[in-house]
């Protein structure tokens, strides 16, 4: 049966993985002198650190906290991504708005991911 320490084990290896493949595709791109690519991934991964630290402060043995305190650190870190995509459209600031996408679509691919463990455990 799954339970809570699955959910942890498996989510934190999951984000784990993603930290070891950006590292990697970064040095990668800095050897191949692909520096824009470097610095992309590099936001991705300053993401996936961000939610694995996340992630470990709101784990407790209660389930229903851990998805109610992870989930709304979510909504709380990408709320001012949002702003600031709107921002930069308004202005018409395409590198501000790739940069502030690239940062909301990990954070959401992170949420799913989480959500699809946390439905195995019900």
């Amino acid at each position: 049966m799954k339970d809570i320490n699955w959910l942890k084990e498996n989510y934190l290896n999951f984000l784990e993985e993603k930290q070891e493949n950006y590292k990697t595709n970064i040095e990668e791109l800095r050897k191949k002198e692909c520096l824009d690519e470097a610095n992309l991934d590099k936001i991705r991964l300053n993401i996936v650190e961000i939610f694995y630290k996340m992630f470990n402060i709101s784990f407790s043995d209660k389930s229903v906290d851990l998805e109610e305190k992870y989930l709304d650190f979510f909504h709380k870190i990408t709320k001012s991504w949002y702003i600031n995509k709107e921002k930069a459209l308004k202005f018409g600031e395409e590198k501000e708005v790739i940069i502030e996408d690239i940062k909301i679509q990990e954070a959401e691919e992170l949420k799913s991911r989480f959500k699809e463990y946390f439905k195995e455990i019900y």
